[in-house]
This record gives structure tokens, C-alpha cells and sequence, in this order.
């Protein structure tokens, strides 16, 4: 009998180098309250896949291989929220928009220009993903304690922007850890 083994996997694009580098000073000005998101995970979400099998991780290399599409710039809009999907599981979680909690996410809001809006389109419906209220963002860290949601309003938020270098689908090895499944480098025209 064949296994019915599932994984959690999402489909993301990689932030260019520059705004990598851009963003790690801001990370060090944070770093009594926000516990930085490692370079190497910094990233925009483009479609998560809850509990893929097999054959939907097939469809979702396929997909991504075959996709032409040409590098969205990756640009800060100065929009700050903070939440978090994994507390959101949590009964005794109430998200509370005054207030940054510990554990919860600081997202910085990228701008949804027409390269970006048409990758996460074509490969939300090319996979059957609904992503409802899509909000294009990168975390800068996790909240390491309760600050003022009002703090998060002064930041110094970098203006540096490039084209993303790549669609990336990462599979979940732990809560902290992904494994690469498929990198797809983007054109910068």
C-alpha cells in the first residue's frame, strides 16, 4: 500500500542581495526587540501548500520550472504590520493591533507591482492555492517581547530595491528549517 505522506511547502521569492544587505542594519538597530529572521530565509511568500503529497509537489516542480516569468523589483512600501500564522493556532492567542507580542512576526509590505501580481497569480491558480488578502511582505524578525505597535512606526526603513533573483519552493524540515526543492533563477530585463 502506498504512503499517503504529506509536508508543508511554499513557494517564494528570494529578496536581491542589496536589500539583504539594507535590511541587516535595520535588524541591528531592532535587536533588543526583534530577534532577526536569518539572511538566508528573508523572503516573500508567494503560496503556501498545506499538507502537499507527492503528486501536488510534482505539480508545484513542474509549474515553477516551466514558469516564465520576467524579475518583480522588490521595493519597501514603508508599511509595517506584525502578526503571526503559527500563534494564530493557539486558542489563548487574541492578535492585538496596539500591541506587537512576543513571537509575532514584524512584516515589512512590499509593493504589489504588475511582475509581482502576475507571478503569485499565475502560480496560485496553476496550483489551486487560495491565498485570501494576499499582502506582499518579508519579515524582518520575531518579537522577543510585548512592545507598542506604535514603535515599529519610527523605523528607518531602508530605500534600497532590485529584482528578486528567484522563485524558490522550499519544503518544511522542521518549524525553523526548509529544504530546497526547486530554485527557479528570474531574468532581470
Amino acid at each position: 500500500m502506498a504512503s499517503a505522506r504529506t509536508t508543508n511547502a511554499f513557494i517564494c521569492l528570494k529578496v536581491p542581495e542589496q536589500l539583504i544587505d539594507a535590511l541587516a542594519g535595520l535588524q541591528q538597530q531592532c535587536h533588543n526587540r526583534v530577534d532577526p529572521q536569518h539572511r538566508e530565509h528573508i523572503h516573500i511568500t508567494l503560496g503556501f501548500l498545506r499538507d502537499a503529497d507527492e503528486q501536488k509537489l510534482a505539480d508545484t516542480r513542474a509549474l515553477i520550472s516551466s514558469g516564465k516569468w520576467p524579475a518583480p523589483l522588490i521595493r519597501l512600501t514603508g508599511q509595517v504590520r506584525h502578526g503571526s500564522w503559527a500563534l494564530k493556532k493557539n486558542p489563548s492567542y487574541h492578535y492585538d493591533e496596539q500591541t506587537v507580542q512576543k513571537g509575532e512576526q514584524v512584516r515589512l509590505g512590499v509593493e504589489h507591482n504588475d511582475e509581482l501580481r502576475r507571478i503569485q497569480e499565475e502560480i496560485t491558480q496553476g496550483l489551486d492555492i487560495v491565498e485570501a488578502d494576499f499582502w506582499p511582505h518579508l519579515t524582518l524578525g520575531l518579537a522577543m517581547e510585548d512592545f507598542p505597535a506604535a514603535q515599529t512606526s519610527g523605523m528607518d526603513l531602508p530605500t534600497v530595491s532590485g529584482p528578486a533573483p528567484s522563485v524558490d519552493v522550499q519544503q518544511e524540515v522542521s518549524t525553523a528549517e526548509f529544504t530546497t526543492l526547486v530554485h527557479k533563477d528570474l531574468p532581470n530585463t
